[in-house]
């Protein structure tokens, strides 16, 4: 009984709410326990906002409601440390936020970039609140709240991955799955606090503590090996250099981890190694069909890879912007609205490829905000570097938080190399914490001494500011998405009236939503009504000025109206935008053939299928149309063939190709095209029955006389 009761207090002991700095009045004991309350359940939250399910304003809504009401209730309970004097970080942060206001003059959209600000704002706040009320017992709650979220998510992940989607689709695992899979999302998440899982284990005394701990370290450096994300892989190992740095520290001084007193080491480090080998072990398991976990090593070390190629192509045109626009930058917020001009063509062969961000932090910065950003920045990292050197020589610190906060900022700032990590929710809450946490280890206070309670009647203003700033800019682009997602759900069971009135009331909460704009585009040009397609696409060209898009979308619905010298100009305007636009490209090559321009058409097919390659089939049908026209029936065949293989599904694609083969002198291989065709879409053999192509077969060949011939419940009906 004795042993169930001193258990059952250890457990209570880990999970339980420190006590308030000092001894406060029963107004600000219970707001400083909200404050508690209040940040435990962001934490919880945090993986949450790296689902592909949820709208990105919803994952930020979860920032937008908790970090001011943190703040507020820090202020209005005095919980914490006195004001002044302020965190040693809020300086560089506070003119990091400044120089995105400044920026926003030259912002292609202010929307956006107020949007933005207001993330960045929300952030700042829950910095300072942390830094403020950060005390060793607070801290103890944190990353007591944190380790836990994250031993609870790399559970679920790890049990959807090896029960199996398959086995229980819509139920509750693919449930799990969707919320908790292995992004690159997930994957910045588990580099920030990963570090402190290892700090814990390390420092761990009790065998319970070492238990709960390892296991959250074991389970997730599992998760993240299955993230399969490399540049995190090469991240973690980073951070947790700094913290053996840090934590094996001689004298409090930044010591050799080989010259510990200590080998407490050689457990974590056997914990690492086995969590890579079982991560590796279930690597068929979970990522089956996929490449094997060597191969993805090795590629990690591969300038060819198709992830390095990607990220080539957005730093290439990044770099291309940042000359463009070198000493302003384009706005905080605006880089995917800035970013269009400066697409490649490996980017267009990849159309899956969403260019939000460079995927790279410090690029971003400087095409955003400038040099003058970059600067802060770098300054900011500097400060962070200092602040940890000087707590690191302090006895008092708590070495295990202070390496597991380095280590999890330096893991953050090497993956920020090659991801957007402060640009996803999950891992920039994280950072905001870690940086407050850091700032709270270099604050001194007195016996009973705290911040003194801010009134509610000051408070009131900046209430009612960041009440705007949430409807603003999470409670208007949130509702505006919502109906966007349903309207998508609608638009795939072929409700298209449906679709446009949910769109329009995408639009009414959220004018700025140019998606929705382009998205009624396409309905409207499905359902014929042009001249509504082009009222769309001007309103998107005054959200949206760089859009091609748009551009392209006018162009085309120009074309249908007979108005061609319009269309005309529309798609030459879309090349103005961006002249490796290869469906501007191909329209205007067509354009030029039905004028008799044989060889400008020819020029324009070609660069277009420079572009695309073989991830569109367009052009090769644009080519092949062109060659059987002017005589060149095999060059024809061929660009057929091409577009059959591309698109190996669609029956005109193969009667074509089996038409050309006819005309060629190769009946078999028409009959097999010709086969294919009709196996795929029925329209294809009245087609063929009439087309004098297949004259000659249908005369002489048996066998394509029985293909062609109705089938006894289809009747021959002509195309």
């Amino acid at each position: 009984m004795n042993e169930r009761k001193g258990l059952a207090e250890k457990v209570a002991g880990f999970l339980g709410s420190s006590p308030a700095i000092a001894s406060p009045a029963p107004k600000g004991t219970a707001c400083c326990r909200a404050i508690d309350i209040a940040l435990g359940v962001l934490i919880a939250a945090i993986p949450l906002v790296y689902s592909f399910l949820a709208p990105g304003s919803l994952k930020w809504a979860i920032l937008g409601i908790l970090a001011p009401a943190t703040t507020f209730l820090w202020l209005w309970g005095g919980c914490g440390r006195p004001f002044r004097p302020l965190p040693k970080l809020a300086a560089p942060l506070f003119t990091l936020l400044l120089v995105s206001g400044l920026s926003l003059l030259q912002a292609i959209n202010l929307y956006s970039g107020l949007q933005r600000m207001a993330f960045l704002l929300f952030l700042f706040l829950l910095y300072l609140t942390v830094a403020y009320a950060s005390h060793p017992d607070r801290q103890e709650t944190l990353i007591r709240t944190l380790l836990l979220t994250l031993l609870v998510v790399s559970s679920l992940s790890l049990y959807d991955c090896t029960v199996g989607v398959p086995l229980m689709v819509d139920g509750p695992i693919e449930m799990i799955h969707r919320l908790f899979g292995n992004t690159n999302y997930g994957a910045a998440y588990l580099l920030t606090v990963i570090p402190l899982g290892m700090a814990y284990t390390l420092a761990a005394s009790r065998s319970w503590e070492k238990t709960v701990y390892g296991t959250t370290l074991f389970l997730s450096m599992t998760l993240l090996i299955h993230s399969m994300v490399r540049g995190a892989w090469v991240g973690i190992w980073i951070g947790l250099w700094i913290l053996v740095r840090v934590y094996f520290s001689s004298e409090r001084r930044l010591g050799s981890f080989w010259s510990a007193p200590h080998r407490s080491q050689i457990g974590p480090l056997l914990l690492l190694g086995s969590a890579v080998l079982f991560a590796v072990a279930l690597w068929p398991l979970c990522l089956p069909g996929l490449t094997s976990f060597g191969k993805r090593v090795v590629s990690i070390f591969d300038p060819g890879s198709d992830s390095l190629q990607v990220r080539w192509a957005y730093w290439e045109g990044t770099l291309r912007l940042i000359r463009d626009h070198i000493w302003t930058g384009v706005g905080v917020g605006n880089f995917a609205l800035a970013f269009v001009p400066y697409r490649s063509r490996f980017i267009y062969r990849n159309p899956g490829v969403q260019i939000e961000h460079p995927h790279n932090e410090y690029l971003n910065l400087w095409a955003e905000l400038g040099p003058l950003g970059l600067l802060v920045a770098l300054w900011l990292l500097f400060r962070v570097v200092r602040l940890g050197r000087h707590l690191a020589g302090r006895a008092e610190v708590r070495r295990e938080v202070l390496a597991g906060v380095l280590g999890g900022l330096a893991a953050t700032a090497a993956y920020a190399t090659l991801f957007y990590v402060v640009h996803v929710p999950a891992s920039a809450v994280n950072v905001a914490i870690l940086l407050g946490m850091l700032d709270g280890m270099d604050r001194e206070v007195g016996p009973g001494e705290r911040g003194r309670p801010v009134r509610l009647a000051v408070l009131l203003p900046g209430i009612l500011v960041l009440g705007l700033l949430y409807f603003q800019y999470f409670l208007r682009p949130l509702a505006g998405e919502v109906h966007y997602f349903l309207a998508q759900g609608e638009l795939r069971d072929g409700r298209m009236e449906a679709s446009l009135s949910r769109l329009e009331r995408s639009l009414e909460w959220n004018p700025q939503y140019y998606l929705a704009r382009y998205r009624r585009a396409q309905i409207f040009s499905v359902q014929g009504r042009y001249q509504e397609v082009i009222q769309e696409a001007q309103e998107m060209l005054q959200i949206h000025p760089k859009s091609e898009i748009a551009y392209w979308a006018m162009g085309a619905a120009y074309v249908k109206l007979g108005e061609k010298p319009k269309a005309k100009a529309m798609f030459l305007q879309a090349l103005t935008v961006n002249p490796d636009f290869p469906h501007a490209l191909n329209n205007l090559g067509i354009l030029a053939a039905e004028e008799g321009r044989i060889a400008e058409a020819e020029a324009l097919f070609l660069r277009a299928n420079g572009i695309l390659g073989r991830s569109d089939a367009s052009p090769y049908i644009n080519l092949g149309g062109l060659y059987e026209r002017t005589g060149r029936t095999r060059e024809a065949l061929r660009m057929y063939e091409t577009a059959a293989a591309i698109q190996p599904k669609s029956g005109s694609q193969w009667f074509h190709v089996a038409r050309l083969r006819a005309l060629t002198g190769d009946p078999g291989g028409a009959y097999a095209a010709l086969a294919r065709a009709i196996e795929l879409d029925e329209r294809w053999r009245a087609r063929a029955a009439k087309d004098p192509a297949f004259a000659a077969m249908r005369e002489s060949d048996s066998q394509m006389r029985t293909l062609l011939r109705p089938s006894s419940d289809e009747p021959g009906v002509g195309y």
